[in-house]
C-alpha cells in the first residue's frame, strides 16, 4: 500500500478528534467548540477518502489487463 503511512497518520488524527469530542461532551463544553471539533474530524475523513481513492486507482491499474 503506497499511502499506508499517510492513512495511518490520518486515522490517528481522527482518533484524537473523537477522543476530544468525548472529553468535551463529558465536560459540558460549549456546543460551538464541539461543532468545530466535529468539522475538523469531517475534514480528516474527507482527506482519508481522497487518499484511499487514489490508492484503489493505483491498485486497479497494477492488475489491469495489458494490451
Amino acid at each position: 500500500m503506497r499511502y499506508k503511512n499517510n492513512i495511518l497518520d490520518k486515522l490517528d488524527q481522527a482518533e484524537v478528534a473523537v477522543n476530544k469530542i468525548q472529553f468535551q461532551l463529558n465536560r459540558g463544553i460549549d456546543q460551538n467548540q464541539i461543532g468545530e471539533t466535529i468539522d475538523s474530524l469531517k475534514e480528516q475523513i474527507e482527506k482519508l477518502k481522497e487518499i484511499v481513492s487514489l490508492e484503489s486507482d493505483n491498485f486497479e491499474q497494477q492488475f489491469a489487463p495489458r494490451r
